[in-house]
């Protein structure tokens, strides 16, 4: 199978999508969860599924997980949501466009609003496994860019990317999930090319860097989602630490098992978090305009509600 470009790959998954999903609105958020992660409790009832193989151009073959990811579309606190379980991934070989067709799909039916959730491993003692963390910078380790050929989907090939992360989203998602008993910390997180864990020696030039945590993916998706203009957000589950020279080796297996764990609590930061940014976004209600004579004559025939008498009437007589 041919694959088709990039903007053409949207055209035809956004045609595509409203078609498979009964009862279709175009969603407000677009969520996109790594490996591991439980989502029974995301949505309001049982999400509709769609296996993302059923998509243009998308490859057919089991990720990396041995697992085939799904675009899931419901509603969430009475909000339409599209989200991903599981998603594709650089080191898979495939190249970006399996990577970014769902995000830019999500924003061309109108999901401005675009939350990855996914792990990553620790570089920080302070941030323990277990730990989640809302990003507020990326460092790319990739010696590429998402934009590199799909300039024609972009209204500025040119993008700044100082604020990669909306502030405005960030800080709802932080008061959220503090209320469900989460104080998830602003982190910085690195990616690195190919599925295998970090090295000690890479681990520490990610920290020389100014990295808190690294892992295999975001970046690219983080990249694009800003340039597509959307507000981007990005929670990440420190799932291990970055290895020492002491340490047990890492296993894939467990920090798919801490994904799982620690999946609930965010689930229900999401679920508070959602309906309050739709909330925080709707523009303020517009009083009447009203001149000052006409509010003093309304305010003047104003009923007291008085049931003594007024003594001012009362010294007239």
């Amino acid at each position: 199978m041919t694959m088709p470009s990039l903007s053409e790959g949207v055209q035809q998954a956004a045609k595509l999508l409203p078609t498979r999903f009964p009862n279709w609105q175009s969603p407000q958020f677009f969520l996109q969860f790594g490996s591991g992660f439980d989502l029974e409790t995301l949505f309001d009832a049982p999400a509709q599924s769609l296996p993302m193989q059923e998509l243009p151009g998308m490859p057919c073959q089991p990720n990396p997980d041995r697992e085939h990811p799904d675009l899931l579309y419901g509603v969430v606190c009475d909000i339409p949501v599209l989200a991903t379980r599981g998603h594709r991934h650089l080191y898979e070989g495939l190249g970006l466009y399996p990577c970014l067709l769902p995000l830019c799909t999500a924003w061309k039916l109108g999901a401005q609003r675009q939350l990855f959730i996914d792990s990553s491993l620790s570089l920080r003692q302070e941030i323990k496994a277990g730990t989640w963390t809302l990003l507020v910078d990326y460092i790319n380790g990739h010696p590429f860019s998402p934009l590199d050929g799909n300039h024609d989907l972009l209204e500025s090939s040119f993008p700044d990317m100082t604020n990669a992360f909306s502030q405005e989203q960030n800080s709802e998602l932080f008061n959220a999930m503090f209320d469900v008993g989460l104080s998830p910390r602003h982190s910085i997180f690195m990616a690195q090319p190919g599925s295998q864990f970090c090295s000690v020696a890479e681990a520490e030039v990610a920290r020389s860097n100014g990295a808190d945590l690294i892992g295999h993916d975001l970046v690219m998706e983080i990249i694009m989602a800003h340039a597509l203009g959307c507000k981007v957000s990005a929670l990440v589950l420190a799932a291990a630490m970055a290895p020492d020279y002491r340490g047990k080796p890492l296993r894939r297996q467990d920090l798919l098992d801490n994904c799982r764990f620690c999946s609930q609590d965010i689930i229900r930061g999401l679920r508070k978090a959602i309906p309050e940014l739709i909330a925080d976004a709707a523009p303020p209600v517009r009083l009447p305009d009203a001149d000052a004579d006409d509010i003093l004559h309304r305010d003047f025939k104003r009923p007291t509600g008085r049931t003594t008498p007024n003594p001012l009437s009362l010294k007239k007589s």
